[in-house]
């Protein structure tokens, strides 16, 4: 399950614009590709989970505001290089915005607030390095 709906999207960015970048060039604007959308929601919180599993269980049971915030900003940016409308600058500012967040998450800079589980497994902060390969002088 995504951390932000389609009508979370909608919310932050209307309707038109959501409704635009989910039209192919040339087709009349009709209705929202929802299938799209939450395809984009989906990969978003696909990415914000490769950084928030440093730190919690994933999925997050409880989903801050803010975690919706992100993970719409990381949809409409995926939206918009889907191939239909370039990014602009101001929805590539909210992405980088958004990154920086999930790295401070990921980084223990920023702790999300509620009842969330730290993750414990046994394996979560495992270094895994390259085999030696070199036996020289010192091998």
């Amino acid at each position: 399950m995504a951390y932000a709906t389609v009508q979370d999207m909608m919310l932050r960015y209307s309707e038109a614009e959501i409704l635009e970048v989910t039209t192919p060039p040339g087709q009349e604007y009709g209705q929202i590709d929802q299938a799209k959308v939450q395809a984009a929601l989906n990969d978003a919180t696909d990415e914000m989970d490769g950084y928030l599993r440093r730190r919690y269980q994933t999925p997050v049971p409880v989903v801050p505001a803010k975690m919706v915030s992100v993970c719409c900003a990381l949809a409409r940016f995926n939206l918009c290089e889907s191939g239909y409308v370039i990014a602009g600058e101001k929805v590539t500012d909210a992405h980088k915005g958004a990154l920086a967040w999930l790295r401070g998450v990921s980084a223990g800079s920023i702790v999300l607030e509620g009842e969330l589980q730290a993750n414990t497994s046994e394996n979560w902060a495992e270094y895994q390095g390259r085999p030696i390969a070199y036996q020289g002088r010192f091998g």
